[in-house]
């Protein structure tokens, strides 16, 4: 079966602008924030931003002195009066291509035209553009309505932006038949007309299913339904992967993906994954099976645990001494008991953030909870060995890493009032880099007693590489992450400014790390450069993308960690 995403899907301009807007009020604001209907009709996203403080209301009765925000479908122009004269602040989130029918509706209005509006007469954005028809206004679904319209000297003709071209133009083709003095002005969205072109392209390439994303309470996502329908393809309108079964896609050959432009990169991300899934479920080849054990794998954690030990031996190498298998086997029984407690603790976020994700973890927490325990205890034991500093360092390691995502140690972190150190607790992608670092590499060579060149070469690479992997996890799951109020360097300064400071830190690390291999006569681990250039190259490859399987780019990324083992064995 192949599985193709529409080119135009998920959140439009005016949606994006709007979410990025309130999410930054969320992040910043010590105050309440009112929402007078849906922000969006999305009511996953819409859930999501109410339990961190968003909330909408219905009427405008008790915004005295309060911020309100107003939805992206606009508000009635008196309602909007109203909202500024009483509000202490408002924010406009009205999607700018709304706000320019407004303007349009407004002017003409003033100038004798008698308004008409192609679309859905209770739709939010329908019900705000009447209002700015001063002169008279008749909203028009289907030519039937036609005869409604009272005779007028002179006729502006707008459309709902989210109208279907096709029936806006059957609609202005009677219009210019029936009446005289017509003006038409096409304000259908470029954003809905090219996710209509999009299903239009699908079927003619031979389509024979389609699966729309969204609320059911949206009009451009039921109208990308509705066409599916129409043209007799078997079509899915769902607003959640939950929704899919694997015996609705049997004989399914090839399958269009599109979503409505209040879809979230997230959900569309976890139904991507989620056809994935069905279609090696349905296959009866060797791939299939192959697929599930790389995603145990990958979704456990123990790849990253195995790649954590390895980075061990490549540490104690590079300093000149034996690859010693005990710090190797604690980095691994560390890295695996932190992810696998911290997965535990956010189980709520990843049943939204990472379904797939979550069901194994879920499954087998009867396994992956004791199996953590006694990593973290057998970590411990192996430490033991140790000088009591290096022992107590993984000791202070393995307690602040089981506690990092519990709720008490969030409670402490909120309670200090300092910003500063509740962003830092925050980023995790630091937080991981210094937690990888330390017990890989610092505490293994500082055991060692390693030179001051090649430990602090080896830590600089090192740090680079974890890094650089998180910035990437970042960049896939960043929709969601904006979503969830989560801060990351790419939530907080933008998937391309991450992207640059984890090539700048890996430049820089690879220089000093490549000198000191040169230094010290160890030439042949440059080519350990080639793990910093394939993290570079999935950036690149990544960058512009918008959504994203979550196990095929993970498991891209962690294809480097098996680039690493094959230079490892190739230069012992």
């Amino acid at each position: 079966m192949k599985i193709e995403l529409a080119r135009h899907s998920g959140f439009c301009m005016g949606v994006r602008d709007a979410i990025l807007t309130i999410v930054e009020e969320l992040n910043t604001a010590d105050e309440e924030i009112l929402v007078y209907g849906p922000l969006i009709h999305n009511p996953q996203t819409v859930s999501i931003l109410g339990r961190r403080g968003l909330k909408t209301i219905n009427d405008l009765q008790d915004i005295d002195g309060k911020t309100i925000a107003v939805r992206t479908h606009g508000i009635p122009i008196e309602k909007l009066r109203d909202v500024k004269a009483r509000s202490k602040r408002y924010l406009n989130l009205t999607c700018p291509r709304v706000s320019r029918v407004q303007g349009l509706i407004k002017n003409y209005s003033g100038r004798g035209y008698y308004t008409i509006i192609i679309g859905d007469r209770d739709h939010a954005e329908v019900l705000g553009l009447k209002s700015y028809a001063a002169a008279g206004v008749t909203v028009v679904s289907d030519t039937r309505d036609l005869d409604a319209i009272p005779s007028a000297e002179k006729y502006i003709v707008v459309s709902q932006t989210t109208q279907d071209l096709d029936q806006f133009s059957t609609i202005v083709a009677e219009l210019e038949r029936r009446f005289s003095g017509v003006t038409v002005i096409n304000t259908i969205c470029d954003s809905t007309h090219n996710r209509q072109s999009d299903i239009r392209d699908g079927i003619a390439r031979n389509i024979d299913a389609l699966v729309v994303v969204g609320g059911r309470e949206s009009a451009n996502t039921a109208r990308l339904a509705q066409m599916g329908r129409e043209c007799g393809i078997k079509t899915f309108h769902i607003e959640t992967e939950a929704e899919l079964e694997s015996e609705d896609f049997r004989g399914i050959r090839h399958v269009l993906v599109t979503a409505g432009a209040s879809t979230p990169g997230w959900i569309i991300n976890n139904v991507m994954e989620r056809l994935y899934e069905i279609r090696y479920a349905n296959s009866r080849f060797f791939p299939g099976p192959l697929v599930k054990l790389f995603d145990f794998v990958l979704r456990t954690n123990i790849l990253s645990a195995a790649a954590a030990g390895l980075l061990s031996l490549f540490a104690l190498r590079f300093a000149g001494f034996s690859a010693d298998p005990a710090p190797a086997l604690a980095s691994f029984l560390y890295i695996f008991a932190m992810y696998t407690l911290n997965n535990h603790f956010e189980m709520e976020s990843l049943l939204i953030r990472n379904p797939v994700k979550y069901a194994i973890q879920n499954r087998f927490k009867h396994i992956l909870l004791p199996a953590a325990v006694l990593s973290l205890g057998a970590c411990l034991y192996l430490a033991v060995r140790y000088e009591p500093p290096i022992a107590f360092g993984y000791l202070l390691s393995c307690v602040l890493g089981a506690a990092y995502s519990t709720r008490p140690m969030k409670r402490i972190v909120a309670g200090t009032g300092s910003r500063l150190l509740q962003k830092a607790y925050n980023l995790k992608n630091i937080v991981s880099g210094f937690g990888w670092l330390i017990v890989t590499t610092v505490l293994p060579l500082a055991a060692v007693k390693a030179g001051p060149v090649v430990f602090l070469a080896a830590c600089s690479y090192v740090f680079a590489l974890v890094f650089f992997r998180n910035i990437l996890l970042d960049i896939i799951a960043f929709q969601g992450d904006l979503i969830f109020g989560m801060q990351t360097f790419s939530t907080m300064l933008g998937v391309r400014a991450a992207g640059r400071i984890a090539i700048a830190v890996s430049a820089l690390a690879g220089i000093a790390f490549s000198l000191t291999a040169l230094w010290v006569g160890k030439a042949a681990f440059v080519a350990f450069l080639a793990n910093l250039i394939y993290f570079g190259a999935v950036y690149y490859r990544i960058r512009s993308k918008n959504y994203f399987i979550a196990l095929k780019y993970e498991m891209l990324l962690d294809l480097n960690f098996v680039l690493f083992a094959a230079i490892y064995f190739t230069t012992s």
